[in-house]
């Protein structure tokens, strides 16, 4: 009798009661044995629900880790370009300074730029000189000696052996 289930329902619970009037209403139409085939139904029913919920609990789970990683994997990506952005603007930068010193111009001077990267962030880009070299090693250049004989002044600024090896070493300049 280990397989066998019995059990008693109490028309005076309500819920017992409710059970009651579903077995009567569904005994009744065609199709159905009796109450003891709808509560086996009943029964499955419940296990077959439950099964899917646990189901779609899993696939819900599933969905939300994919949707996580996709996030994270598109913060990456998106970090990735804009430093990728920045950088290219820093080089474009640092060979338009070159250019300015073999065309003759002061890259000393304050020099600022802006850009807008693809995010929508917007990055400025100092003078980068400033940041790489002490202001002592730019202020320190010696002044030209014109001999007084000389009919026709030097106005070159002769950069002293410090400067000329931290700019050759940015832009790897050969010694001239």
């Amino acid at each position: 009798m280990g397989n066998a289930i019995s059990f008693r329902l109490n028309p005076k619970c309500e819920n017992d009661r409710k059970i009651l009037a579903w077995l009567e209403e569904k005994s009744s139409q065609p199709g159905y044995l009796n109450q003891t085939e709808l509560i086996k139904q009943a029964l499955l029913s419940a296990m077959e629900n439950e099964q899917r919920g646990i189901r779609e609990k899993e696939t819900t789970e599933w969905m939300e880790q994919a949707i996580k990683s996709m996030a994270e994997e598109f913060t990456k990506v998106v970090q990735e370009s804009s430093q990728n952005v920045a950088n290219n603007m820093f080089a474009g930068v640092l060979g338009a300074m070159a250019q300015q010193m073999n065309m003759g111009v002061d890259p000393m001077a304050p020099m600022q730029m802006a850009g807008t990267v693809p995010n929508g962030m917007t990055v400025a880009v100092p003078n980068i000189m400033s940041n790489i070299m002490p202001a002592t090693v730019a202020t320190n250049v010696p002044e030209p000696t014109v001999p007084g004989n000389e009919l026709v002044a030097d106005t070159s600024n002769a950069m002293d052996s410090a400067t000329k090896d931290v700019l050759g070493s940015l832009f790897d300049m050969d010694d001239e």
